[in-house]
This record gives structure tokens, C-alpha cells and sequence, in this order.
């Protein structure tokens, strides 16, 4: 009778970890944004874990909807939810690791944006007198976290907190 329960309690343990791995499939990704704020839960306004960085691997843990819980491989020790369209499955290699390359341009040839497309682009007419220092001040521009929740609530918009 003992043989049987012990090896009861060793399938069930199996299956519990078994089905667990299966879940996230310990798989490995990469962030593919410039930076990502790994959260402490699923929600924009959670607090901050970590920054990670763009081509930074982690490890998938489990999934919930829009939000995927991962271990940086820098810090395994702690873990977070970060927004599942800031991953990719397809290896990034940084600027670190011997190419010219900025962090910016690798992050848009990973969109498939690279000096083939722009001279494309360029050829095609583009726009008559692009002013690309506009478009980087527009993307250095920065709310505060507080500013942006403090607009939502006195807007009665949806701060996508639970309530």
C-alpha cells in the first residue's frame, strides 16, 4: 500500500511539474523594444521590477493574455510581467557584441526597416524635405506616470486597473 501511494504522489508531482513547464515551455525569448519595464503584475501603472533593455534574453514562465511573466537571464533570481508584443522569439544580437550598429537601428532592421529599405523609400520620392530631428523630438518627449494616471481619472477614462 505505501509502494502505491509513493508512487501515486511521484506521478501527481510529475504531472504538476510537467504540466507547469509545458505552460511557458521554459522558452526563450528577447525583448524587441528599446527599453521594457518588467512589472510587479499585469497593469500599466504596477510597479516597476526592472528595466530591460532591448535584446536582453529571457525566460517565458507562464502567460496571461496580453502580459507574459518572464526571468531576465541577467537576474534570474527575480521575475515579472512584461507586455507579450515587447518579446520576440528571434535572437537579437546588441551593439555590444562587435557591430556598428546603434541599439535604434537594430531595433528597426528587427522591423525589418533597414539602409535597403530607407534608400527604397527614398528613391520612391519620400516625403519632400523629411525633418527627422522632429520626428526625434516628438519620440523623446516624456509624461510622468503619476501625470498620465491623474489624466485618466480626471478624464474618467479607463486607467485599466482593477477596480
Amino acid at each position: 500500500m505505501k509502494r502505491i501511494r509513493r508512487n501515486f504522489f511521484l506521478l501527481w508531482g510529475f504531472l504538476i511539474i510537467a504540466a507547469a513547464y509545458s505552460q511557458s515551455g521554459g522558452r526563450v525569448m528577447y525583448v524587441a523594444t528599446k527599453n521594457a519595464e518588467l512589472k510587479s503584475s499585469t497593469g500599466f501603472f504596477a510597479d516597476t521590477v526592472i528595466t530591460l533593455q532591448y535584446g536582453d534574453q529571457v525566460t517565458v514562465v507562464r502567460e496571461n493574455g496580453r502580459w507574459t511573466e518572464v526571468r531576465p537571464a541577467r537576474r534570474p533570481s527575480i521575475s515579472g510581467w512584461i507586455l507579450a508584443n515587447s518579446l520576440t522569439s528571434k535572437r537579437i544580437i546588441s551593439s555590444g557584441s562587435g557591430t556598428s550598429a546603434s541599439a535604434d537601428e537594430l531595433a528597426l532592421a528587427g522591423k525589418g526597416f533597414s539602409e535597403e529599405v530607407e534608400q527604397a523609400y527614398k528613391g520612391r520620392g519620400g516625403p519632400p524635405a523629411a525633418n527627422y530631428a522632429e520626428i526625434d523630438a516628438m519620440e523623446a518627449l516624456s509624461v510622468s506616470r503619476q501625470d498620465l494616471y491623474n489624466f485618466l481619472v480626471e478624464g474618467r477614462l479607463n486607467t485599466g486597473e482593477q477596480q
